[in-house]
């Protein structure tokens, strides 16, 4: 230990520095230690909390992202929805990539219950898609569609005086590798994306709609 007073070396059991006289204030080692570990521990507790703090917040950010992509979808999800409705022949999924309101328009206009709809695509999708499976698809390229490039595609009405509004419009080039009943067949597609409210929807599925309720 050193002097408390001049700081020369001098031996732990010294009442007085052998040097400078002075008195030295005994010091129970365990209290010091234990002192200055708790006040380490508070310092880290603090430090690990704030971290674990940050942690929580990025965790529940990220899970807000994933949330709102999921329930919004984006426009490449929106191409692997319907390849996989179309191998599937599923009518529900595949309605699950037109608006709402377009589906109530064609419904009140021909005068059919949800039901009934669903029945008429799936009988479409029966028809003219049950020899497809195997569906691979990728994008070659792709690119955003200008207003007027989109404007004539979106004609109908959806209520008496609301037309359905576009805000944004994707187009891709596929490349569609699929199995039929002829074999191995590979084909270039173009499949039209467009934003409709808070949701990615597929121009191709609004078409086969009308084909299945109109014709």
């Amino acid at each position: 230990m050193f002097c408390q007073n001049c700081g020369k070396k001098i031996e732990g059991g010294d009442l007085f520095c052998p040097f400078c006289g002075a008195k030295q204030q005994q010091v129970n080692p365990s209290e010091n230690g234990g002192a200055s570990f708790t006040a380490g521990s508070q310092k880290l507790t603090r430090k690990g909390l704030g971290i674990a703090v940050i942690c929580v917040l990025i965790v529940i950010v990220l899970a807000l992202v994933l949330i709102g992509s999921l329930c919004t979808g984006g426009p490449k999800q929106v191409v692997k929805e319907y390849y996989q409705a179309i191998e599937k022949c599923d009518a529900k999924k595949l309605l699950d990539t037109v608006p709402k309101d377009y589906l109530k328009e064609v419904m009140d206009e021909k005068d059919l219950t949800k039901r009934e709809l669903l029945k008429e695509v799936q009988a479409y999708l029966d028809k003219y898609y049950s020899g497809y499976d195997d569906i691979k698809v990728s994008i070659t390229d792709q690119e955003k569609l200008d207003r007027d490039d989109f404007s004539d595609y979106f004609d109908f009405d959806l209520e008496e005086d609301a037309d359905l509004e576009i805000k944004k419009a994707v187009q891709f080039d596929l490349k569609v590798r699929y199995q039929s009943d002829e074999g191995k067949q590979t084909e270039k597609e173009e499949f039209i994306v467009f934003r409709y409210e808070n949701g990615w929807y597929s121009m191709d599925v609004v078409f086969l709609v009308a084909m299945s309720a109109y014709l």
